[in-house]
């Protein structure tokens, strides 16, 4: 990959050797050379993306028809097609517009579980995705902005597209420490202070958080006609409790500590496991966002290209 030097955009589907960083390595990244992230709703904007807009003007092209829905600019309906067939449709319009996502990985003390000394934690699980979407959206000349949800928002970097931007949020991912609360809500409404209405939301996080508070944050940013992807990051000990006979479980904030026989316990945790999982998913599913789980036992890039066959399947 290289940089055009005049506009700074990242115009290759190779990275390129500076960016070549611990959640960004040019060999994981060869199976997405050819992916596209696109949002799943119309956006406004005035760089040069390639995504459908609402907007009109001289440069819009008519795109397709829809059945009209109450509360539709009125305007809108083509009456010709009404005459033949009798029923309300409005004309869908399009032109070359960018999309904005803000990337949010949760940096709390949970995130920082790696299991076996020198394992994978779900730290390092986020921020693999995070950059790999990153790269994929500055590839593509759209616009990305990133931030940590540790004791609200922190280490926020505005949306750019520059290969100098992309390294510096790759930079801040790796001199972080996952430590204290997420404070999640808090930091998704400062976020939505720094978004417009119709920007995209990808969150990283285990989740948890305050349920209700994160539920609030996100319903809210949809309510803004924004759209919202959460990747629920967990370890793979999480999801499937280690074939072992006694475990030390660790408070990650209080450091409290309890030795149980793990049999013993397993039977409620896969109870309560179950029922946390199904819980964010009737939650994301209840406001039109999507939910992905991922184990740290995953590969990062083939979960992510799953994950991005599949929206581009829906979109």
């Amino acid at each position: 990959m290289h940089a055009d030097p005049q506009a700074g955009y990242i115009t290759a589907s190779v990275v390129p050797e500076g960016l070549n960083r611990k959640y960004l390595r040019p060999k994981d990244l060869r199976r997405l050379k050819s992916v596209f992230f696109s949002s799943r709703r119309a956006i406004e904007g005035m760089y040069s993306g390639r995504h459908a807009t609402p907007q009109r003007g001289q440069s819009v092209e008519f795109r397709d028809y829809r059945q009209y829905i109450p509360g539709d600019d009125i305007g809108a309906v083509d009456w010709k097609v009404f005459g033949r067939s009798d029923k309300l449709f409005i004309k869908m319009y399009e032109h070359q517009a960018d999309m904005t996502v803000h990337l949010v990985v949760d940096a709390s003390a949970s995130m920082a579980y790696r299991g076996q000394p020198g394992g994978k934690s779900k730290y390092d699980q986020a921020c693999s995705l995070a950059a790999a979407i990153a790269f994929l959206i500055a590839k593509q000349q759209d616009r990305v902005s990133f931030a940590f949800a540790q004791r609200g928002l922190s280490d926020f970097h505005r949306s750019g597209t520059s290969m100098i931007h992309l390294a510096g949020i790759l930079e801040t991912m790796e001199r972080t420490l996952p430590k204290g609360e997420a404070q999640l809500p808090v930091a998704l409404r400062a976020l939505a202070e720094h978004s417009k209405r119709r920007d995209l939301l990808v969150v990283f996080s285990d989740l948890l958080d305050d349920v209700e508070g994160v539920r609030k944050a996100l319903a809210t940013w949809i309510s803004r006609g924004g759209e919202a992807l959460v990747f629920h990051v967990l370890h793979a000990d999480e999801l499937q409790l280690p074939r072992v006979e006694n475990g030390l479980f660790i408070d990650s904030e209080s450091d409290a500590r309890l030795r149980l026989n793990v049999d013993d316990v397993r039977p409620e945790y896969e109870r309560r496991l179950r029922e946390f999982l199904e819980g964010w998913t009737r939650v994301c599913r209840g406001h039109g966002i999507d939910y992905n789980l991922v184990s740290t036992a995953d590969d990062y890039s083939r979960a992510l290209e799953r994950y991005l066959f599949r929206r581009a399947a829906r979109v």
